[in-house]
This record gives structure tokens, sequence and C-alpha cells, in this order.
């Protein structure tokens, strides 16, 4: 008897100590500062792979890598037109879903005379609906407060390129892409990165909501606690935390039939935003590959609001 007794004692002090720790990490990642937790420096960069996927009269479409010596790979996909003005083009940044690849570039019918390049996120595997994916939420923290610095130096790296109009690039997001896009400005804002109004499609400004809403093959309490145990690790990136400091004009368009992002979500990130901005709301649900229309109207309705703001050509 003494021998259990003992026993439980051990793993009740543990089980305190494992509390006292878990809520020391939570304090920590709330209230520190968010653009510190962000702010990685690449090191070197180097362009170490350019490969041209496919061409015609029109475009070319190549694949690149950029290593670096801090934030990993960056990978990116580029459609360029054949020709390009001794001016430069102007080049919109798109960040997308999770699971991308060049047959995207399909849903962008009209590109016009612009450069569209799609980024690669470091880690593409869909854990964010996936609770099966919680044993690799370390792996997934890493990759995911690395992509407003792998962002803005794809975006340095961009300006340097004699096919650039420096003075016209911007970076619009869809979806899971779009819950980067404060962060992302906020960072090149601090990193006195120049960028242009951009697009924020589908996206919400509470990151505890959204994965609530999403994982919806875990059970209660669990859910729970793996929700939040998810949102602490990636706070840094929470919308609201940056949506204050963007000092830009942006198109903000939601769903009101969208299962993914919450009214409640997406009504706080429009309250959040600074003025000057568009709002728009659709009757439509979320964006979805299956759902290639949903998807063409809203690269129109973004390529039509940045050419009436001087962004991109037509």
């Amino acid at each position: 008897m003494k021998i259990f007794k003992s026993i439980l004692l051990v793993i009740t002090i543990l089980l305190f100590l494992m509390l006292i720790l878990i809520g020391s990490w939570a304090i920590w990642e709330h209230h520190r500062n968010p653009i510190k937790a962000i702010d990685m420096d690449p090191g070197k960069v180097t362009l170490t792979s350019d490969s041209i996927l496919t061409s015609n009269l029109l475009s070319t479409y190549r694949k690149i890598i950029l290593s670096t010596e801090r934030i990993g790979k960056i990978e990116a996909l580029i459609s360029q037109p054949a020709e390009t003005p001794p001016r430069g083009l102007p080049v919109v940044i798109i960040l997308g879903g999770l699971e991308i690849g060049i047959q995207n570039f399909q849903l962008i019918p009209n590109p016009g005379n612009n450069v569209i390049i799609i980024y690669r996120y470091p880690y593409s595997p869909r854990y964010w609906y996936d609770g099966a994916a919680v044993n690799q939420i370390p792996i997934i923290r890493r990759s995911v407060l690395s992509v407003p610095s792998q962002v803005v130096t794809l975006k340095k790296w961009v300006d340097q390129q004699i096919w650039t109009d420096e003075e016209r690039t911007c970076i619009i997001g869809y979806s899971f892409g779009a819950m980067f896009i404060p962060s992302v400005y906020h960072l090149a804002a601090y990193k006195k990165v120049s960028l242009q109004p951009g697009v924020i499609a589908y996206a919400g400004a509470d990151i505890f909501d959204l994965l609530k809403t999403n994982l919806k093959n875990l059970s209660q309490p669990f859910r729970t606690m793996v929700v939040w145990i998810a949102t602490t690790a990636i706070y840094p990136v929470e919308p609201a935390l940056h949506l204050p400091h963007m000092n830009n004009e942006f198109l903000i368009i939601n769903g009101t039939k969208d299962h993914q992002v919450s009214e409640y979500s997406w009504r706080k990130l429009h309250q959040l935003i600074p003025e000057p901005k568009t709002i728009i709301i659709l009757d439509e649900g979320h964006m979805h590959p299956n759902k290639p229309e949903l998807t063409m109207k809203l690269v129109q309705i973004s390529q039509k609001w940045l050419f009436e703001k001087g962004v991109i050509n037509p």
C-alpha cells in the first residue's frame, strides 16, 4: 500500500511540474513581441535551382529554390511573360492553400503582363485539418514561424531581378495562405521592405477559433487541449497581433456560407484591419480545389481591384 501511495505521489508531483512548465511556456508565447519571434535572419541567400517546367509563346513557367543559411529552403513557382519591358513587370506573390503546384496557374486564366509567383510552404502535409499530426507540432511550429521571413526574403530576391518593377510588387493570400498576410506585411514594414496593396481572401483573425472549427475529427476534451497547444505553438503569427500594424491598403474577401472560417473570426478580421480597406462578402462557401469556378472568381475580383489600384498591368 505504501508503494502505491509513493507512486501516486510521484505521478502527482510530475503532473504538477508539467502543468507549471506548460503554463510558463504559454504565458511566454502569448506575451512576447510577435515580430521578434518571426523576424529570422536568413543569412546568405543563394539561388541553387532554376528550372523551366514548361513554356509557350506567351509565358515561361519555372521552379526556383533559394537556399538560406538559417531559415531553410524557399521554393516558388514562377509564371513570367515572354517579353520584359526595360522598367520590369509588376510581381504578384501568391500564398495559397497547402496543396499547390504548377496546375494552380490554370486558375489564373488571364495573368496579363505580370509576373505571378506561387510560394510553396516549407511543410506541406494537410496538418491544418489532420488531428493525427499532433506529434508533429514542433516541426509544424518551426515551419509556420519561418513563413513570414521566407516570404519577405523571397520578395527581397525578387526585387533584385531585372524583370521586376520594384515599385509594383504585392502579396495576396487565399485560404490557408491568407492567415500569413498580416504577419508578412507587418514584418515587411518592420524590415523596411516596400509592398503594394494586397489581398486577404477567406481568412479570420483568431487561430484558436480557426483550429477548433477545422479539427473536427477530435473529440472533447482532447480536441480543446490539442487546439490550445497548437494555437500556443504558432501564436506569433496570430493575425490579430499584426493587423493593427499593417500600414497598407487591402482587399478583404469572405463568404457567408464558409464553414471553415467562422463569421465571428472573419468579422474580427474586418474590424482590426485599419483603413483604407475594401470588404467584399460573397454568398459562397469556403474555396476548395474541387470548386475551381469559385477560385477563378476570386482571382478575377483580386485582379480587377489590384488593377484599379495601379498595382498590376492588364
